[in-house]
């Protein structure tokens, strides 16, 4: 389905909510992916146009709903840490480490998202403790607040598409998410639309109560009201409860 624009996407947001009969609601927003310089990796929330910061502020409001109307809500953060991999001088080794530093530093109790991340979830009554946490099962990384795609995409599963593969994973991991009891809003890149809708989704993954909204991440994009209009503009896929 086609959206119009933003009341009309946060109108049927609210409604699949209201209309869940699961307990907890989990957010998937935020996303966003990992540039390489010579120092370190970087957190680059604004290399995807309005999409990573504009999808958590999206997110936000609806967890603030499910959560004033009595459910538990959690955030997910999804980390593109390989498309921009090769788009610089550093060897792997070199990647490995700064990866390495960064996720270490982002793992643990303390850990704390990017400031900007913060000051938006704040200003909703939410905070660090409403992050799930992604087990790297790597020395110092057992409890990141960021979802590596490369540790996701390492799953024995036998799915061809690494994108509905790392999604599929995630969804089916009941460390992380329970199909039973959590209903899940994701908004993800237009890019990924037909790896989660044709495969994941329609062949990989059963029994899930979900809303998917596709979203343009052209970074020639000004404004957030052109998101609705622009290319494919943004989508919404519903998919009901247990099978």
């Amino acid at each position: 389905m086609k959206i119009k624009n933003e009341k009309q996407l946060i109108k049927i947001l609210k409604k699949d909510v209201k209309e869940t009969d699961k307990k907890r609601i989990v957010i998937l927003a935020g996303h966003f992916p990992l540039i390489y310089t010579k120092e370190k990796a970087i957190e680059a929330i604004d290399k995807w146009g309005e999409f990573s910061i504009y999808t958590l502020e999206l997110g936000c409001e609806i967890a603030k709903y499910a959560k004033d109307i009595g459910k538990e809500v959690r955030f997910v953060f999804f980390v593109d840490d390989h498309i921009y991999e090769k788009m610089n001088n550093l060897n792997t080794d070199n990647l490995k480490k700064k990866r390495k530093e960064l996720y270490r530093l982002k793992s643990g109790k303390t850990a704390k998202i990017l400031e900007v991340y913060r000051k938006i979830m704040n200003s909703f009554g939410f905070s660090e403790k409403d992050i799930i946490r992604h087990d790297h099962k790597k020395s110092g990384r057992e409890n990141c607040i960021y979802f590596s795609e490369k540790i996701l995409r390492k799953s024995l599963r036998k799915i061809d598409n690494e994108c509905a593969k790392e999604y599929t994973e995630f969804i089916e991991d009941k460390k992380y998410f329970d199909k039973n009891n959590n209903y899940i809003i994701t908004f993800a890149p237009n890019i990924c639309k037909e790896n989660i809708c044709d495969i994941a989704l329609d062949l990989e993954i059963k029994g899930l109560s979900s809303s998917h909204v596709f979203i343009e991440t052209m970074a020639i994009l000004s404004g957030r009201k052109k998101l609705y209009k622009f290319g494919r503009g943004v989508t919404y896929r519903k998919d009901g409860g247990i099978k």
